[in-house]
């Protein structure tokens, strides 16, 4: 079984071509084939193509949180709430994150002679390759590209005859004139050598590609993002004319390394009306209709995985919003943004046992662990690390001047819980000791200084649940949209009470002292309860000041079944009030969606047990979000009443991987000792297999499923000694003891 994606068009996004292109990348390089036949274009990016990062010395504007807290409590958060703010750019700090910027474009031309026919566009997921193939007249063209993962190269094979060049990336924008573009271009060529350099931001970057003619042409082009040509141009040359020029040989070696981790899981849904070949644009259309193809769902779930593998690679960047393919010069919401985001992006990396890839995000934050601390220190006066929701390459100072983000301090206690994730599914002991451990101390102390205590319960304020706002602020009129402070956000509590939580569980094994560990259980108990609103839901803030607002698409307050795990598996009424506020959601605020906002409550849902809800919101996505390549935008820019009305729609591809993560979870969940399969299978799914998927037990399970025989099969193959209970979908429990190595199957009953 193999993963395809098929098209009949070139890209043809109008005024942003660059949308529809077909996304190649190796984690490091990235390029984008727009697919055109007689002017054919790659665009050409890498992950450390940032530019325009601008990080100042940050002032210290800490003696502003006690006056800050005390307008707050006075029921002031309208003039409380910019205050922070205010007083950095008062301080004159005016920082920039940057942007990633596309490098270049590769040109490929071959005239048309007759016009073109029976035009193909296809994306070979298993081995990261695009090919282009069409008709003029009598004769049939191919092009065929991939980046090499293991030769760190674009390679390209084309017909004989075509014409090559390189020049800085062209944007599709019909009116240009305000895009600021690269400077001081030189493109030359040498023989069978093409070299190309320009400059962002005075710094340069540039391009080598050897063209070799023959009965075919290939091409080999590498790109830098630093030094100069001087320097750079031959060691290039040097490195390509190393490599054979032979496509298949290049082809041979990059497939097991690219298909060592985007083949690691497989997923199989029986679909009797939609073939595995079918266009993208058929399954879309049927989708539209309200039909959403088992084709389709699987085809989003492997490109879920494709996406994020060709993205990011250890040692790299992690994947950021538009991944490698942003054809936009300051490309739009183009950053690592941490307050749902980055996040979603890597749901899936864990079960889907694609685990090197977390690493870069790791890499990332550790990098500026003392940006971190500093922003603890000059905008809250407390120890431990601040977390920005917005950061980019270049550092971890706030570089977004925004009270909704300035005042969230949730960020670094999210991206904790990844740190314990990757221990509970892998149990590296090292990691945990030098890596986990100490990363949730500092947010511990963060936290230890930071909260309000009163009489024995402790307050978090500022406080925000991302990025909404109380329906009314202490019975008034609704406040500002933009005013998002508040007291006791039911996500800050969940998360600072997760967080304190772990450090209990993981202090002992990684050296913490017992005062230390009777701190945290101080902390963890004094944090308030959760509550629940009139319609049973659960309550967004847990201060009276603030009432629910469900037109949104923020799911934050119900962290505690997804993404958390802390009620996950909680009593009957608990994940019926859970189910409630995900439901809410799709409805009072379904006109207030994204693609990244339905795909979380796809995931929500799926925790909860129901699956058809969880379909239906992927059908959504693919009605209202979804390019003919399958990209995902933001939202729906046609008025269609699924999304946000928004002027245009924003390049983003998080809702990607959301897909592939909710598909995960509609189909496996697991905690530290127990395995639930098929926990929330939608009617629709009669008949399909995945795996292997990773448990966070120390087992990985294989399953399949056939509704009309109503029964299937699961294979445990144990990593490591555990014992854990499975949950069958027939209510079935076994409690099983295994040795490492093990594999065992079990048969079950679907009902």
């Amino acid at each position: 079984m193999s993963y395809k994606m098929s098209m009949n068009r070139p890209a043809s996004w109008w005024n942003d071509t660059w949308r529809e292109g077909i996304p190649i990348g190796n984690g490091l390089h990235g390029g984008l084939v727009y697919g055109a036949a007689a002017n054919e274009r790659i665009m050409l990016a890498h992950t450390t193509l940032w530019r325009e990062v601008r990080q100042p010395e940050m002032p210290d504007v800490s003696y502003v949180l006690p006056k800050m807290r005390e307008l707050i409590l006075e029921g002031k958060v309208p003039e409380a709430d910019s205050m922070l703010a205010d007083e950095l750019k008062k301080k004159g700090y005016l920082p920039d994150g940057g942007y990633p910027f596309p490098a270049a474009d590769l040109h490929i031309r071959m005239p048309a002679r007759e016009g073109f026919s029976k035009y193909r566009r296809e994306l070979l997921m298993d081995s990261a390759e695009a090919i282009v193939s069409y008709y003029d007249g009598d004769e049939c063209f191919t092009r065929k590209a991939f980046v090499s993962r293991t030769d760190d190269i674009l390679v390209v094979e084309a017909n004989a005859g075509v014409e090559v060049d390189i020049t800085c990336h062209i944007p599709d924008t019909v009116d240009a004139s305000k895009i600021e573009m690269p400077k001081n271009i030189i493109t030359k060529k040498e023989g069978e050598w093409i070299y190309f350099k320009a400059e962002i931001d005075h710094i340069e970057h540039g391009a080598v590609a050897r063209v070799v003619r023959g009965e075919r042409t290939l091409i080999l082009c590498r790109l830098y993002t630093e030094g100069d040509s001087d320097t750079k141009w031959q060691e290039l040359k040097e490195y390509i004319a190393r490599l054979p020029a032979d496509y298949n040989e290049l082809l041979r070696c990059h497939i097991p390394e690219h298909g060592r981790l985007f083949s690691a899981c497989r997923l199989m849904l029986q679909d009797d009306e939609y073939s595995k070949e079918e266009l993208n644009r058929t399954l879309l259309d049927a989708a539209y209709e309200g039909d959403l193809p088992n084709s389709l769902i699987e085809r989003m779930w492997a490109y879920g995985r494709y996406l994020l593998v060709c993205s990011t690679t250890a040692g790299g960047m992690p994947c950021a919003l538009t991944g490698l393919w942003s054809g936009e010069y300051r490309a739009f919401w183009a950053f690592n943004m941490a307050n749902i985001n980055l996040e979603m992006t890597y749901w899936q990396v864990l079960p889907g046992r694609m685990t090197e890839l977390m690493l870069p995000v790791f890499d990332y934050y550790e990098k500026n662990i003392d940006d971190m601390r500093e922003n603890a220190r000059k905008l809250y006066g407390c120890r431990g690390i601040y977390l920005p929701a917005v950061s980019t390459p270049g550092g971890l100072k706030i570089d977004c001047i925004s009270s909704h983000i300035i005042n969230w301090t949730a960020g670094a206690g999210w991206l904790a819980q990844h740190y314990y994730e990757y221990w509970a599914f892998t149990r590296d002991n090292d990691f945990l000791v030098n890596r986990a451990f100490p990363f949730l101390r500092e947010v511990g102390a963060f936290y230890e200084d930071f909260l309000v205590w009163k009489d024995d319960k402790w307050h978090a304020y500022p406080s925000i649940s991302p990025e909404n706002r109380s329906s009314t602020y202490r019975g008034g009129e609704e406040v500002d949209g933009m005013i998002q402070t508040s007291i006791d956000a039911t996500m800050d509590i969940a998360i600072i009470r997760e967080v304190f939580t772990h450090l209990i569980e993981l202090g002992g094994a990684a050296g913490a002292t017992s005062k230390e560990i009777d701190v945290w259980r101080r902390f963890l108990k004094g944090a308030p309860e959760y509550q629940s609103n009139e319609s049973g839901a659960p309550r967004e803030w847990l201060h009276e000041d603030f009432t629910d607002r469900d037109a949104h698409r923020h799911q934050s307050h119900l962290y505690p079944v997804f993404p958390g795990s802390e009620l996950a598996r909680s009593g009957e009424e608990t994940l019926k009030s859970y189910r409630e506020g995900g439901l809410r959601r799709m409805t009072i605020g379904l006109a207030s969606q994204t693609s990244w906002s339905l795909t979380q409550n796809a995931c929500l849902l799926a925790r909860v047990g129901d699956g058809e809800n969880a379909l239906k919101c992927l059908s959504l996505v693919s009605r209202s979000t979804l390019m003919e390549n399958l990209f995902t935008v933001h939202n729906d820019w046609r008025g269609m009443g699924i999304c946000l009305k928004m002027a245009r729609a924003p390049f983003q591809i998080d809702a990607n991987m959301g897909w592939t993560a909710a598909v995960q979870e509609m189909l496996l969940f697991s905690n530290l000792d127990r395995i639930d399969i098929l926990p929330a299978l939608p009617e629709q799914w009669a008949k399909g297999s995945i795996g292997l998927l990773a448990t966070r037990t120390g087992v990985d399970v294989a399953i399949e499923w056939d509704m009309k025989k109503n029964n299937g099969k699961v294979e445990l193959t144990a990593i490591r000694d555990v014992e854990f209970r499975l949950y069958l979908p027939d209510k079935c429990i076994t409690e099983m003891v295994l040795t490492a190595n093990q594999v065992r199957s079990v048969e079950f009953k679907l009902k």
